[in-house]
């Protein structure tokens, strides 16, 4: 285990003067650095992220022939992170750096890079903003293959947040359908848990969603007529109709 004072005190020696480390709140405080082998060669990189003139940056620093070289500073974007991780996304016998660049009180913008011959590429187009993320090996159909997934969940309103899960395939991330079963086992529970705090048409919506997605037709029919119960049902009530129409087509629902 790489002290995080010593990876700090080697950072700051290649980051500009008056430059600060940034320090992740979650799920405690510390600094944004790690150690990882990022280009597959078998040594750890060192790399860390900084904010300097109000813009954040990512540096990665390399250890050859008794001193550390920087190989590589990326800016960022936003004005802090959110998550800075490492994970398998795009082979599991490489890992990719992952971060959440801050630009809202409950937004960031997703980045997934990946160490190339020009350097580190962020294999995110445009934007992907997300509230919540969580990188995981998630159990699919065929069980788990080593390879992590993305599930971002996005916020609605209250606390009510649209989860999608991704994964990367053929050059390109494209929604993990397989392993919508498995996760939102766990979407479903959190929404359980808020209708008994609050009973709100828009987390039995979501939970509706949640349940389809498990396969649990009968449980979601029941959460949309709860959801429509209410005097003005989310997201409306038409939509939740054509959903029970949908639902009833491939199993009827009895009374």
């Amino acid at each position: 285990m790489w002290d995080n004072r010593y990876l700090v005190g080697i950072m700051k020696s290649f980051i500009p003067p008056f430059a600060k480390v940034i320090v992740l709140d979650t799920p405690f405080k510390r600094p944004a650095v790690k150690m990882v082998d990022l280009d597959g060669d078998g040594v750890l990189e060192l790399v860390g992220a900084y904010n300097w003139q109000s813009e954040n940056y990512i540096i990665v620093l390399k250890y050859s022939y008794g001193i550390w070289q920087v190989i590589d500073i990326i800016k960022g974007k936003g004005y802090n992170i959110t998550y800075f991780g490492v994970a398998p996304i795009t082979s599991r016998y490489k890992n990719n750096l992952v971060v959440g660049w801050q630009v809202g009180a409950m937004w960031s913008d997703l980045s997934v890079y990946e160490w190339t011959n020009m350097g580190m590429k962020d294999l995110i187009e445009g934007n992907k903003y997300y509230s919540m993320i969580e990188v995981k090996d998630i159990k699919s159909t065929q069980g788990r293959d080593g390879i992590y997934e993305l599930a971002l969940w996005i916020h609605d309103t209250g606390e009510a947040y649209k989860v999608e899960i991704y994964r990367w395939v053929d050059s390109k991330f494209t929604l993990a359908l397989d392993v919508y079963p498995y996760y939102f086992k766990k979407v479903a529970n959190y929404y359980k848990k808020l209708l008994k705090e609050k009973d709100s048409t828009t987390y039995w919506y979501y939970l509706a969603d949640a349940q389809i997605k498990i396969g649990n037709t009968q449980e979601a029919l029941k959460s949309i007529d709860r959801a429509l119960d209410f005097e003005y049902p989310y997201p409306s009530r038409e939509e939740l109709m054509q959903l029970r129409d949908q639902l009833c087509e491939y199993e009827p629902f009895s009374i």
